[in-house]
């Protein structure tokens, strides 16, 4: 089971998010967790902030930990 996220965490994208076509200008940045959402009341819950790019909605699925900076 995957490790919840908590707003702060550095990340970047996984193996399905690089898979994600609207994703693309994200592919190879690290991002901050700025948002953790109600997955009931939102389709994409963790809002990360990309520098150069901005912010994006993304499940969790889509993201991995950054192992180093």
């Amino acid at each position: 089971m995957k490790k919840e996220m908590k707003v702060g965490d550095m990340v970047e994208l996984s193996a399905s998010g690089r898979n994600t076509v609207y994703c693309d200008g994200i592919l190879g940045k690290k991002g901050i967790v700025i948002g953790i959402r109600s997955k009931a009341l939102y389709m994409y819950p963790i809002l990360v902030s990309w520098p150069g790019y901005g912010q994006v909605s993304l499940l969790r699925s889509s993201l991995k930990y950054v192992s180093r900076v």
